[in-house]
């Protein structure tokens, strides 16, 4: 507990994220940075999220009027390798070129770059273990694991090492897409397809509860239908029933509800309207407020479940304006407090 610190003297850059102390050791919450968008087949930019965020997290009052004091538990950024940025970068090149030839020919990929979409999965591959080392890590000392992407692809090792922790884990995904494409583009870990990834190579998830898509393909409303595991919140049915006189809280009650004791979020930044998020690579009109995201939160942990992992991924900075990144760094700031206040 961080009882010597001044919470309105949090402006100093030379301390940790949010202005907090640097204390790895005592820190209950620890966020693992993942400078990966390899597999973005949009707007790519997100493997740059984690240090903007960190850049703008100084900007932040630790005070909350709902949670006012969960800081304490303390919070540490742990610096990427340099080697996963150096990873991305040379991969992303190769992905660009695959994904140029899928989108603009009909011609099947000819043999050089067939090599190269082997050599992207192998990356992602290295990737994935990457994470794995991170969260397991962190795990084994009783530390929540918070990655920080990147891209949704991020998500797929820490959500499968944390179930293995918490067996019949549930899984809370707020996103404007269902992620649920087969190998999406061929790439075998795409961030179109983490939570097809999760369904059907990670067992002990027990459940996955999907709130605000808008964006998704037939066999990916189909496989949701056809799984037990899978329960999906679609935007446009929770508007119309706000519209027809329902609350966002009865729906929350309803989301929350659907949940198992032991959660672990996975937070894609476009489940919020993109006026919050612009920069974020694959955009869809609509979507939450930040303070309907947040009222989730503090729902999930009224109802004593707790949070035992969570993920923030698809912020794109705003090199302009830094709108998006300030945006990404309040709502980490929720997604810890909200997750320090739940352990029992």
């Amino acid at each position: 507990m961080l009882f010597q610190f001044n919470p309105d003297e949090n402006f100093s850059k030379n301390n940790g994220i949010f202005g907090l102390p640097k204390d790895e050791k005592n820190a209950k919450i620890l966020i693992i940075p993942v400078p990966w968008d390899v597999t973005t087949s949009y707007r790519e930019g997100t493997a740059y999220a984690p240090e903007a965020i960190l850049e703008a997290s100084y900007q932040i009052d630790l005070f909350d009027t709902m949670v006012p004091d969960e800081w304490q538990k303390g919070i540490f950024y742990a610096p990427f390798e340099d080697w996963i940025m150096d990873l991305n970068s040379f991969e992303r090149r190769k992905s660009k070129t695959i994904i140029d030839h899928r989108e603009n020919s009909d011609e099947p990929l000819p043999e050089r770059l067939k090599r190269a979409q082997e050599e992207v999965n192998n990356a992602c591959i290295q990737m994935n273990s990457y994470v794995s080392a991170k969260v397991n890590k962190c795990l084994a000392f009783d530390k929540i694991p918070a990655v920080l992407g990147g891209e949704h692809s991020v998500s797929f090792s820490a959500i499968a090492e944390t179930a293995k922790k918490y067996p019949g884990l549930g899984v809370l995904q707020f996103d404007a897409h269902a992620d649920l494409r087969k190998h999406y583009l061929d790439f075998q870990f795409s961030h179109a397809s983490v939570m097809r990834n999760v369904i059907e190579n990670v067992p002990e998830v027990g459940k996955l509860v999907q709130v605000a898509v808008r964006d998704l393909c037939t066999d990916e409303a189909n496989f949701a239908a056809a799984s037990e595991k899978i329960e999906t919140f679609y935007n446009t049915a929770m508007v119309h029933r706000m519209f027809e006189g329902e609350t966002w809280k009865t729906i929350t009650e309803e989301i929350v509800a659907a949940l198992p004791q032991q959660v672990y979020i996975s937070f894609d930044i476009d489940a919020l309207k993109p006026s919050l998020c612009p920069h974020t690579g694959t955009p869809v009109p609509e979507g939450l407020t930040f303070e309907q995201a947040a009222y989730v939160l503090k729902k999930l942990v009224q109802s004593g479940r707790q949070i035992v992992g969570f993920d923030l991924v698809e912020v794109g900075p705003d090199h302009q304006n830094q709108w998006d990144e300030t945006v990404g760094c309040r709502l980490l700031y929720q997604l810890c407090i909200h997750a320090l206040a739940s352990q029992k």
